[in-house]
């Protein structure tokens, strides 16, 4: 019995013990481990991260019935000379068809300064995932260069708009009701986006 209340008073003392001991610690000297996402716990606005979302519309200057309304999406890194090198994608819906373009694409957005400016350069290259009505085309190669005007600017967020031009090649595109093939087509486009 001796023993066991030995035991129980040692463990008391133990337990009673601790806060001192972690009082007595300061905690800026415990290594803390390394992360595998050093910047998580940063706010977004001061991190490398960013990511967006715009919507627009493209008009088909090739005169083929294929103006769009485009809805896309993007992430990547960005620092105080690039505004986002990173990737994207979007869905582009024909006005008066059924026509879709899904395109998949790399981007690149500076303005080759590291102060504020009015303008940024926007490019993207990529590859486009089609539905279209009336044709056996799949898909095809999709270019895109614009000049970016900044909107509303803060710490937390950026708006802007793009104007812009876009090439597009298509694998084939060859309507059975009238036997034409179209593989080259040239978009004149506009978008209003935000950026975190």
């Amino acid at each position: 019995m001796t023993k066991l209340k030995i035991f129980l008073t040692s463990i008391l003392l133990f337990l009673l013990s601790i806060p001192a001991v972690a009082q007595a610690i300061p905690s800026d000297s415990i290594p803390s481990p390394d992360s595998l996402f050093p910047e998580a716990s940063k706010p977004l606005f001061i991190s490398r991260f960013t990511w967006g979302a715009e919507i627009g519309a493209s008009v088909d200057m090739t005169g083929n019935n294929l103006s769009t309304f485009d809805i896309d999406a993007f992430f990547g890194y960005k620092n105080s000379w690039i505004r986002t090198l990173g990737v994207g994608a979007g869905i582009h819906r024909a006005f008066g068809n059924s026509n879709m373009f899904i395109p998949v694409y790399a981007m690149f957005r500076s303005s080759f300064r590291s102060k504020p400016s009015l303008l940024f350069l926007n490019a993207k290259v990529g590859y486009s995932f089609n539905t279209l009505e009336d044709t056996n085309a799949k898909g095809g190669i999709k270019t895109n260069l614009g000049l970016g005007i900044n909107l509303a600017m803060s710490r937390r967020f950026k708006s802007h708009i793009i104007i812009g031009c876009e090439y597009f090649h298509l694998d084939t595109r060859q309507s059975p009701s009238t036997g034409l093939s179209i593989q080259d087509i040239f978009f004149g486009n506009i978008s209003f986006g935000v950026n975190f």
